[in-house]
């Protein structure tokens, strides 16, 4: 006798890509705004948002978020 079991995989309730995008370039926004525009250092967006200058720089540049337009002048 086979046992006849649905391979169900429980759905995931996710919020859509462009929701995930928008949240986290508000996020970078927030904390370049907070920094005045500077990315790396003690007191840049990367150290308020504990990950790497690099890899935020790689953010900003993906999100095409303009950087200098935080800074103080």
């Amino acid at each position: 006798m086979a046992c006849g079991r649905a391979a169900e995989t429980p759905a995931v309730a996710s919020p859509p890509a462009s929701t995930l995008a928008t949240r986290e370039k508000d996020v970078i926004e927030a904390a370049l705004r907070e920094s005045k525009g500077r990315v790396s250092g003690p007191f840049g967006a990367a150290a308020r948002l504990g990950v790497a200058a690099s890899t935020l720089e790689s953010k900003i540049k993906a999100l095409q978020i303009d950087k200098r337009r935080f800074k103080s002048g």
